[in-house]
């Protein structure tokens, strides 16, 4: 046996034995195992640190507006909790305040991942004074 399929009937092995522990989770470990699944999977993709926080959030989507809260912040993206039907690879518009300034942040998006819990968004074609600006208000938020 050589060194391909080695790797291959140890994948299924593990495979076979993950399937295994999964049918025998009862219904609401399934779910949370789900969830913290799809967290590892959006850990591994960012690129910038997120700050926890909640703040409302007003963002354009299939020519509606909707509202919603703001779960966590960086300077690349954010995660809008929300239970609408939002597909990655949309473009949204998001219009949000911060402290410390008077003007809200208008800001062009990507959703990058969906959840049952919200949409985590890329923030697309923003200048960098406006990153840096964001930048530094995160990195003063507790």
């Amino acid at each position: 046996m050589n060194a391909e399929e080695k790797a291959t009937k140890r994948y299924n092995i593990v495979i076979s034995k993950l399937f295994q522990v999964v049918i025998n989770l009862g219904e609401e470990q399934q779910e949370a195992l789900l969830r913290h699944a799809e967290e590892l999977l959006v850990k591994e993709k960012r690129s910038g640190i997120r700050k926890p926080c909640r703040i409302p959030i007003n963002y354009a989507a299939y020519d509606r507006v909707f509202s919603n809260h703001i779960k966590n912040i960086s300077s690349n993206g954010l995660f809008i909790e929300t239970q609408r039907p939002l597909l990655v690879g949309d473009e949204i518009i998001m219009t949000f305040r911060l402290d410390g300034f008077d003007k809200p942040f208008k800001i062009r998006g990507e959703i990058a991942h969906a959840t049952r819990s919200g949409v985590g968004v890329e923030f697309k074609n923003i200048s960098p004074y406006i990153e840096e600006m964001l930048r530094t208000v995160i990195n003063k938020m507790k």
